[in-house]
Parts: C-alpha cells; structure tokens; sequence
C-alpha cells in the first residue's frame, strides 16, 4: 500500500513538474486567440512601485523570456511616460499577450488587472516588437515596399536611411504601411512582430506618418 502511495506520489509530482515546464517554455509568439480577444493587461492600482519594478525586473530576464525590453530605454519608443507604471504596464502586457493572453498570465502576484479598453492614448503608431529577429525585420520591409509603400525614404540619401538598422528601417515602412491600409489593426500584424506605440518614433528629419 505505502509503495503504490509512494508511486501516485511521485506520478504527481512528475506531471506538476512537466505542467510547469509547458507554461515557462511556451514560445513567445501571439496566438491567434490573443490577437482575436481585445485585451490588455496593466498594473493594477493597488501595486506597489516595488511590486512593479519586480515584473519589469522578471518579464525582461532570462527567466520571464524577454530579455530585450529596450523599448523601454532612454530613447526607446515606450520610454515616455516614464514612470514605473507605464514602464509595468508595458512589460506585463507584452508577457500577457505573448503567452496567450489568459487571465494566469496577468496575474503577476495579483498585481495585474485585464482591461478591455486599449490603453495607448492619442496617436500610435506601428513599430516591430523589441524582440523581432533581422530575418523578419528584412521580410517585414519586403513586404511593405512591395505592397504599396514609398521606401524611398529609407534608401540611402533618403530622409529615414539613418539610423541605418533592420529596426528602424522596418519601424518606418511598417508604419507607413499601417497608416495607408487605414490604421486598422490587421495592418500592423507582420506576422504577429508589429506592435503599437504611443511616443512618435520620428527622429529628426525623418517623421513618420501620423
């Protein structure tokens, strides 16, 4: 009897164990049903700037699986606002939506509310995510300017060549590319690598369409 208890035991503890493993490597690409749902999730009002700064913290480790979060960098598209609940905000969206966007992953020690209204205020814009690979970067530009879109802009002598990076190349063919198909949403999918900003990407006399 206490060797079959013993056994159960161990089969439980094993399935707990892969259950575990299942959740913490799902990849990070969206699922269809995250983008299909029309929710976000954001610091809740109760957090603590402490509790917040432990999720921007975990969400951009190796461990929360986005070790790129320079978006949120001096200069990055979503440093502004900055404060550390815009900043959490940002993180824990990008963890929820990318893992699927259930209720469990806006948890984050019960710091975390779902919410159904979008909450980027004024204009946005389309910009890769901060994690999208140059193989993608490059097809996201192939498929902007050969669907519409002037990228003259982005050849060189042209006003949006420099910085001359995959990023910001893309960034700005990407939005154009949102912008000329009526700024819906499916207009920034990219193969689930566009994102939306709130802080124009403009840099000097490149400025992007609004």
């Amino acid at each position: 009897m206490v060797t079959k208890l013993m056994s159960l035991s161990l089969t439980l503890i094993f399935v707990l164990l892969v259950s575990t493993v299942s959740v913490n490597s799902t990849p990070r690409n969206l699922s269809q049903a995250a983008e299909n749902k029309g929710v976000w999730c954001i610091a809740g009002d109760k957090a603590t700037d402490k509790q917040l700064q432990a999720n921007i913290d975990w969400v951009c480790s190796d461990e929360g699986g986005f070790r790129d979060c320079g978006a949120l960098n001096s200069g990055g598209p979503c440093f502004e606002p900055n404060t550390v609940r815009d900043h959490a905000s940002f993180a824990m969206n990008l963890y929820y939506q990318n893992l699927g966007a259930t209720k469990e992953q806006c948890n984050f020690h019960n710091t975390g509310i779902e919410v159904s209204t979008d909450p980027s205020h004024g204009s946005q814009w389309c910009t890769p995510m901060p994690n999208t690979s140059d193989e993608q970067l490059q097809a996201n530009i192939d498929f902007a300017c050969s669907n519409g879109v002037d990228c003259t802009p982005i050849q060189p002598g042209g006003n949006c060549y420099n910085p001359n990076t995959l990023f910001d190349h893309a960034s700005y063919v990407m939005n154009a590319y949102y912008h000329s198909h009526g700024r819906v949403e499916d207009a920034c999918r990219f193969n689930r690598s566009g994102c939306f900003v709130v802080v124009d990407p403009s840099k000097d006399s490149c400025v992007y369409y609004t």
